[in-house]
C-alpha cells in the first residue's frame, strides 16, 4: 500500500501555487488599467530566488550591442517580434516556472517534514 500524504504535503505546494498565480492575475489587471506601478515586484519576490537570476534573461547586459534588424524573408519590410524566453510565456512564463520549481521544492521539504514527524510518534 502507498503512503498516504499528509494535508500539509499537498495544501502548501497549491497555496503557493495559488498566491502566485492570483499576483500575476492581480499584476495583468493593473498593467491593462494603467496602474500597474512597481507591482510586479510583489510576484518577482513570491518566486525568489529563482525569478531574480531568470529574469535576467530579459534584460540586456550593460555593454551590449543592439541587436540588428533582420528583414524577413517574405519581403513586406516587417521586424520579427523577438522570441520570449521559455515558451513564448514572457514575464509571467518565468515566474510560473519558477513558482513551479519552487511549489516542487516546497512539496519535499513537506514531505521530509511528515516523514521526520511520523518516525517521531512511534
Amino acid at each position: 500500500m502507498g503512503r498516504r500524504r499528509s494535508r500539509l504535503q499537498v495544501w502548501l505546494p497549491a497555496g503557493y501555487l495559488t498566491v502566485v498565480a492570483g499576483l500575476l492575475v492581480w499584476v495583468e489587471v493593473l498593467a491593462r488599467t494603467g496602474d500597474a506601478g512597481f507591482a510586479g515586484i510583489w510576484p518577482i519576490l513570491a518566486t525568489a530566488p529563482l525569478s531574480l537570476p531568470a529574469l535576467q534573461l530579459f534584460l540586456p547586459g550593460p555593454a551590449s550591442p543592439p541587436a540588428p534588424e533582420v528583414a524577413p524573408p517574405d519581403g513586406t519590410g516587417a521586424v520579427p517580434p523577438p522570441p520570449d524566453a521559455w515558451f513564448g510565456g514572457g514575464f509571467h512564463g518565468v515566474l510560473l516556472g519558477c513558482a513551479l520549481v519552487n511549489a516542487a521544492a516546497l512539496w519535499v521539504l513537506a514531505r521530509g517534514l511528515a516523514g521526520l514527524l511520523a518516525r517521531r510518534r512511534r
